[in-house]
This record gives C-alpha cells, sequence and structure tokens, in this order.
C-alpha cells in the first residue's frame, strides 16, 4: 500500500440522508488521517464544494431535495474541470441499470449499503491513489506546457519575421506549424561577395525531437553558409555534421539557393526536398528547379549537385515544404505543385507580403487548415 496516501491528510465530503451512514463513514475515514464532512442531501453538498476543496465524494443515491443522480448531474458545473475529485455512489441496491446510470452521469464506483468498513476503506483508497496519480500527471503536464511554450518563444526568435537586412531583392515567408513547435523552417543569408543565401528545410515528425534537430540544423546552416563556396558545399557540410545526431527515423530535407548580384545568376541544390519554383516573368511560366540530391543526416558521405538559372527583372522564385503541396481537401484531392505554379502565374505582380497572405487565404479556402497533418512554410523572392 502507497504510504504517500496515509502522509498525506485528504479531504472527504459523505452526503447521505442516513445519520448512521454518515457517522459509519466519518468514524472508519478518521483513522486514516482523513477530514471527513457530511451533507444530509444533494444540495448540501454542492453547497459544501462551493466553500470547501475535497479530494473525494461519497454519495448516496436515494436522498430528500436533490438524490444521488440529481448531484452528479449538477457535479461538474461546481468543480474546476482539471480538478479531478472521484465520487462514490452509495445504494442500497444491487440493480445494473442503477450503476449503469450512475457510471454514465458522472460517478467513478459504487458501495452497497449497508457499508462494509474493509470495502469502504479499499474503494477510498483505490480512488484516491487513481486522484494522487492524476494529480502527478496533471502537474507534469502543466510543467511541459510551460517548457512547450518555453520552446515556442526561442523557435519563434529564431525564424525571421521579416528581412528588412536584405536589400535585395525582396524576401518574405510565413510559417505555421501544427503544434506548438515543429521542424520546418527557413532563413536567408548574407554572403560574401554580394551574394544572397535563401534556405528552407523540414525535419521529420513533429514537436520537440523535431525542434531540438530543427535549432542544431539551422545553427550548422548559419555558422558554414558564409564558409561554403557553393550550394552543394553548404548541405554536403551540414550532412556530414548532423550524421550521428538523429534518431534512426529523423532526416531532414532542404533547398539551398545561392543568388550572385554580379552574375545575375541563381545557384541551388536540392537535399530530398521539395522542388523550387522559379517564375521567368519573361516568358509567364514557371520552371520547377531540382537536382541530384539524398536527405541530410542519412549517411557520412553525400553528392549534391549544383544547377544555375539566370535571374531577371521581375522573376519569383517560391521555396516551400511538403506541407503545401500534400495539403489534402475533403475529396482527398492534394493541393499539389501545379495548382502552387498556376497560383503564381496569376499573382505575378502581387507584392510579397500580400502575395503570402493571398497564398495563405487560397489554402485556407482548399481546406480547413485546422485538420492539417503538417507544418507549413514558405519563402517567397521577388527580383
Amino acid at each position: 500500500m502507497n504510504s504517500d496516501l496515509f502522509n498525506t491528510t485528504w479531504n472527504i465530503l459523505a452526503i447521505d440522508d442516513s445519520k448512521l451512514n454518515r457517522a459509519i463513514i466519518k468514524k472508519v475515514l478518521s483513522q486514516l488521517n482523513m477530514n471527513v464532512d457530511e451533507a444530509r442531501d444533494g444540495l448540501e453538498g454542492l453547497s459544501a464544494l462551493k466553500k470547501n476543496k475535497y479530494d473525494l465524494v461519497l454519495v448516496d443515491i436515494i436522498m430528500p431535495n436533490l438524490d444521488g443522480f440529481g448531484f452528479l448531474a449538477k457535479f461538474k458545473e461546481v468543480v474546476n474541470e482539471n480538478n479531478f475529485i472521484p465520487v462514490i455512489l452509495m445504494t442500497g441496491s444491487d440493480d445494473l441499470n442503477s450503476k449503469i446510470k450512475g457510471l454514465q452521469i458522472g460517478a467513478d464506483d459504487f458501495l452497497l449499503k449497508p457499508l462494509n468498513e474493509k470495502e469502504l476503506v479499499a474503494r477510498v483508497l483505490s480512488l484516491l491513489r487513481l486522484k494522487s496519480a492524476n494529480s502527478e500527471l496533471y502537474e507534469k503536464n502543466e510543467l511541459i506546457k510551460k517548457e512547450l511554450e518555453v520552446a515556442k518563444r526561442v523557435q519563434e526568435f529564431i525564424i525571421p519575421k521579416e528581412f528588412s537586412a536584405i536589400k535585395y531583392p525582396t524576401v518574405c515567408g510565413r510559417y505555421l506549424p501544427i503544434e506548438d513547435i515543429g521542424g520546418d523552417y527557413f532563413d536567408c543569408y548574407i554572403l560574401p561577395n554580394e551574394k544572397i543565401g535563401f534556405l528552407i528545410a523540414d525535419v521529420t515528425g513533429h514537436g520537440i525531437p523535431a525542434a531540438l534537430v530543427m535549432a542544431m540544423s539551422k545553427m550548422l546552416f548559419s555558422i558554414y553558409s558564409t564558409r561554403s563556396s557553393s550550394s552543394r558545399e553548404l548541405l554536403a557540410t551540414v550532412n556530414n555534421k548532423m550524421k550521428g545526431l538523429l534518431l534512426d527515423t529523423q532526416y531532414i530535407t532542404s533547398f539551398y539557393a545561392i543568388y550572385d548580384h554580379k552574375t545575375r545568376e541563381l545557384q541551388y541544390s536540392n537535399a530530398g526536398h521539395t522542388r523550387g519554383l522559379y517564375l521567368k516573368s519573361s516568358m509567364n511560366k514557371v520552371l520547377a528547379l531540382d537536382t541530384k540530391g539524398f536527405f541530410i543526416g542519412i549517411s557520412d558521405s553525400q553528392f549534391y549537385e549544383n544547377k544555375t538559372v539566370k535571374v531577371e527583372k521581375g522573376d519569383r522564385f517560391l521555396l516551400y515544404t511538403d506541407g503545401i503541396t500534400e495539403l489534402k481537401n475533403h475529396a482527398n484531392d492534394e493541393f499539389g505543385e501545379k495548382r502552387l505554379a498556376r497560383f503564381m502565374i496569376d499573382h505575378m505582380d502581387t507584392d510579397g507580403e500580400q502575395f503570402c497572405d493571398l497564398l495563405l487565404k487560397e489554402l485556407k479556402s482548399f481546406t480547413s487548415l485546422e485538420d492539417r497533418k503538417d507544418d507549413l512554410a514558405f519563402l517567397y523572392i521577388e527580383f
């Protein structure tokens, strides 16, 4: 038997119109370091619950003014939903229908009258153990919530909200995790020799594990972006650094591009990520940019390919995670790459921030974002 139960003073409420039953309950439970308050019917019991805190309630079914079923029906209105207070329903009849009704309304256990002292003790202690475990779980959940809130603030800090430091091209983006924290992210880097780096990445999974990997990999991308001469070199470097740090089921997909203002070329490499969509304004056409390259963090040595595209004024570039293209509607149709490319063409003259807002609106009209299965992130670049 758990000794902690006897090191705690428990407050019990006994509701019964029988003075004898109340006296038995008080006598037996008082010997176990329990304070027992009494109430003669359901109305007095509800009044006592409003004034005092109780750890367990014993309530008779048949009482004047408000019976046990009526008390249970109003019980949840009085008690805070986060405060689990077990209820034992006392009955003089071993009627199955009454028990089923009691459980459906909110009872946690039953005691048959006349009361057996050993059974009374056993059932009370059993439910107090349950309450103790529930309270411990609640406290741990509250601690996790606080820790998640801190993690969320950290993630909000490290994922950029605006890119005013980059004078050209114009950059904006949006990030919507399905949980408080997620594994998608993007970033931009001011590089030597008038170059700008554009990154988007997706860590498998969700929640804390994905967020921790996201933070580590994002730091590595940031550190080595200025030391890498090409997009493929950066992906290879981060891959080598991340290998061995991930769980067996984890990996990172990433698309990294470098814009060279002198040559007006965009160099890019893909590590198993969704293809970047590049809108050539002069052709009114969207190119799907892709290269050979495997996920980051899977093996020690990986080859990542480089390709380039010539940049002209008016061109647009969209980097995004698969949470967008794999978004499904009620008919189980995916939003898809073609639909996304069509949206870019239809809104090629829309400025960046408005484009981002309209894209989110388009996704919401396609399906409810509340029911989606993955994080959403995208980076929009205007040349």
